[in-house]
């Protein structure tokens, strides 16, 4: 059990942390920086332009080629009720260390040292209601993984001629339903904790904003340790994340809270373990932003040698497939962010915000789903027309990215992911079989 809640604190403080690692899926340069301040070199422009949402999509093309299930369920814990900004501020820290192991470290480590007693048990009480319902998130992932598995593996049920687009909305609008839960659960304990700061907690957080990692006081984990130390280690990793997201959406805004990266949807292939993994335990490892960028173009640009015209241009027909439904999820994003940034005003009515949160976070799932049926479909498409040398190169390649050498000589070789997970926990074969059953996953193929 320790090394499981290793690995799930090692995940948080990866560059997936509280809205997971994102790169800039094909931007070039950086912004210039004066001091801490620095303008937003990613937005939703950025997010949503041809280009990065292109590489992106190639990248989880790759992934799912490449993988296997276990790799595809590693998934990053602050993907789930990400609309307090944290994704925004990482992406856009003027220190350039959103994406290393140390940044929500000092994040979470800050507000905590702050916090009042109080407050504090606030935090920790929501980690243990919570831990059901993350981890159910978590599981009813399977089934989509598994379906998505069987359909590039070409083991699809008898009658079947591949995914049922409806199906796949069903089981995607459940798991946002669950996710419209927490992000509403954790935005009222948000205010709550935020309302409730004194003048010197406000002062100590006003003196961090529009400042960066670097900028930030370094508080030790020694120094919080007595904070902490009673905690169970699951709830320990909750309340970082509670903490890390407290700061981000006091110190953020609306626009902050919308932001998502380009790999924020479609998040059942595999994308994460490749650029995770080798920095999972690892403090101070930086992922390479430039990963999804380089590698999504081995299926979108002949050039690099792993594709053929036609190949490359079937995979880039989802960038113009998506475009409505992945611009309807920002107009959803930014009703259920707007709703949520309204409970930091004591008047409003909390259950008139959940009302209307899970009926859009269902629609956010019905879009979500749609456009992984068309992600999977397409992927299988073009995998079904690889050569078998253009599946060793592309195998090659995903080597090159998973293995190499750490600063203390260590050789490291993450290929091949041998355990399945719960978000970064590894699980065993018996813990997801009931998630991954023909009995649970064929129905994926049929109209529900």
């Amino acid at each position: 059990m320790k090394f499981i809640a290793f690995l799930v604190v090692s995940c948080l403080l990866v560059a997936c942390g509280g809205g997971g690692s994102s790169d800039s899926a094909g931007v070039t340069g950086s912004a210039v920086t004066t001091g801490d301040a620095q303008a937003p070199k990613m937005n939703m422009a950025q997010t949503l332009s041809d280009g990065a949402q292109g590489t992106t999509m190639a990248f989880s093309g790759v992934a799912l080629m490449t993988g296997n299930l276990a790799a595809q369920s590693f998934f990053p814990p602050g993907k789930v009720a990400d609309y307090t900004g944290f994704q925004y501020l990482r992406d856009n820290d003027p220190s350039n260390m959103g994406h290393n192991t140390s940044f929500l470290t000092r994040v979470a480590n800050n507000v905590i040292y702050i916090l009042n007693d109080s407050q504090l048990a606030k935090l920790s009480a929501l980690a243990a209601a919570q831990q059901t319902q993350v981890d159910l998130y978590g599981y009813k992932r399977y089934p989509l993984m598994q379906a998505f598995r069987r359909l590039i593996d070409g083991n699809i049920p008898s009658g079947s001629t591949g995914l049922n687009l409806n199906a796949v909305k069903k089981a995607s609008r459940e798991l946002y339903l669950i996710d419209g839960q927490i992000s509403f659960d954790r935005a009222v304990l948000y205010a709550s904790v935020i309302n409730s700061l004194d003048a010197s907690q406000q002062a100590y957080l006003e003196a961090m904003k529009g400042k960066g990692w670097s900028s930030w006081p370094d508080i030790t984990d020694a120094q919080i340790n007595s904070k902490t130390s009673s905690l169970a280690q699951g709830s320990k990793v909750a309340v970082m994340t509670y903490a890390s997201d407290i700061y981000s959406w006091y110190a953020g805004s609306l626009e902050a809270d919308i932001y998502f990266c380009p790999e924020r949807h479609g998040t059942y292939y595999g994308g994460f373990y490749i650029k995770d993994a080798p920095a999972v335990g690892h403090e101070g490892y930086s992922i390479d932003e430039q990963m999804t960028a380089t590698a999504g173009a081995a299926l979108i640009d002949t050039s690099k040698g792993y594709v053929t015209q036609a190949q490359a241009t079937t995979m880039y027909s989802l960038v113009a497939t998506q475009k409505d439904n992945l611009n309807s999820i920002v107009a959803t994003r930014t009703q259920i962010a707007t709703l949520l940034r309204t409970l930091l005003n004591a008047s409003t009515s909390a259950d008139a915000v959940k009302t209307q949160v899970q009926a859009l976070s269902a629609t956010y799932g019905e879009l979500d789903g749609t456009n992984n049926y068309y992600y999977a479909t397409t992927f299988a498409q073009v995998y079904k027309t690889l050569s078998t040398e253009q599946k060793t190169k592309l195998a090659a390649l995903r080597t090159s990215m998973m293995s190499g050498r750490y600063a203390d000589g260590t050789v490291f070789d993450f290929s091949v992911a041998s355990t399945p997970f719960l978000y970064s926990a590894v699980l065993t074969d018996a813990q997801i079989a009931p998630y991954i059953s023909d009995a649970v996953t064929s129905p994926l193929f049929f109209e529900p």
